[in-house]
């Protein structure tokens, strides 16, 4: 019985041990906002991009949006970051597009795409909390909407070519 009192006494130190370091790592956990994954979804559907594409290949329906590349998520799970920067997009952005339903988005970089001589859409408006919008290299054409205007009257960095 002496032997294997040492024995059993490492046994429940070790287990105390386990669950105490257990207990100190946080629990990984989704936390985007599903309304926000299916905007980004919809919106990459929308977009025409080759094989060469870095972010948007892995962009998936059965991931934490908020674990893709080019996303940064608040801690709330909201949208507020969006880097597509060189990932060899070639199409326009219309007013419909979800990427506006991404209402709490305050940086979004689309710069070194091919958006086709298209215009910037209007409904960029609608990102109310957007502070920093770069369109460098982008073959955007035609006039810059007012509510650009708008934002970069609030502080907000434009980075246009």
């Amino acid at each position: 019985m002496l032997k294997t009192m040492p024995t059993l006494f490492l046994h429940v130190f070790l287990f105390l041990i386990t669950t105490s370091i257990t207990n100190l790592i946080p629990t990984v956990r989704s936390n985007c906002i599903e309304s926000q994954k299916q905007s980004l979804l919809h919106f990459k559907e929308s977009l025409v991009f080759d094989s060469s594409s870095s972010k948007l290949i892995t962009w998936n329906s059965s991931t934490d949006c908020c674990s893709w590349l080019g996303v940064t998520c608040s801690s709330n799970g909201r949208v507020v970051g969006l880097d597509l920067s060189s990932e060899s997009i070639s199409c326009s952005i219309d007013n419909s597009s979800s990427l506006f339903q991404l209402e709490h988005l305050q940086s979004l970089n689309l710069a070194n795409n091919s958006f086709n001589d298209s215009s910037i859409s209007s409904a960029i408006g609608k990102l109310a909390d957007l502070r920093y919008l770069n369109l460098s290299s982008t073959y955007f054409s035609g006039q810059i909407p007012i509510e650009v205007a708008r934002f970069v009257g609030t502080c907000g960095t434009l980075v246009p070519h």
